[in-house]
């Protein structure tokens, strides 16, 4: 019952977003199209506004979520994650919990969304943390990136586009748990979606 209710709420949610925002997926290449298709892959995307947890959500359908721990335990939003494959993480501790959730809708074929940055950060991309690149060591996961332009006009206005770049492997050299690797790694990401950025407008 409780899957049901989550699958409900997720449509519900999908036609919202695609008739409010109108959002626009456009993909660096077949690459990229199909990590997400075939699922099992990481999508690390910068993170605008709290509405971007559940766009992402609700079109890469074949995905689960990580979402902060006080956002999920909001009683509004109780009915909706019950039986999904939200991730709740407590982002002012240090919450380890969430990686064998997210190891196992993997390993299912799912793929994993993840922000990063932690937190909303408008048009800036502030640091990324390491915890998807962590993830990414313990599954084989690929990281695919993701840029939001963050252009929410309810109805009338631009649409909201969201930029598909092509996955994203670890460095093999020193590949491991090592913190100054991890951060390296998530880095790079960073500089991916920032490339992707300033390529958006040409793709």
């Amino acid at each position: 019952m409780k899957n049901l209710i989550a699958k409900i709420g997720r449509g519900f949610a999908y036609i919202y977003y695609l008739l409010v925002y109108r959002p626009i997926v456009t993909y660096e290449s077949d690459e990229a199209k199909s990590a997400i298709k075939d699922g099992g892959s990481i999508i690390a995307s910068n993170h605008v506004t709290y509405n971007d947890g559940p766009l992402l959500y609700t079109l890469f359908r074949n995905s689960g979520l990580l979402m902060a721990k006080d956002w999920a335990d909001k009683k509004y939003l109780s009915w909706i994650l019950e039986g999904s494959r939200i991730i709740p993480v407590n982002r002012f501790n240090m919450d380890l919990n969430w990686i064998s959730a997210a190891r196992e809708e993997i390993s299912n074929g799912n793929n994993m969304i993840i922000f990063p940055e932690g937190h909303t950060s408008g048009d800036n991309i502030d640091e990324f943390k390491p915890g998807f690149a962590m993830l990414s060591v313990m599954t084989n996961a690929k990281i695919v990136p993701v840029y939001n332009d963050g252009e929410y006009h309810r109805c009338i206005g631009r649409r909201i586009r969201l930029y598909v770049g092509n996955p994203v492997s670890l460095s093999e050299d020193g590949k491991g748990l090592r913190a100054d690797y991890l951060r390296q790694e998530s880095a790079k990401v960073k500089d991916e979606i920032l490339k992707i950025q300033k390529e958006s407008m040409a793709w």
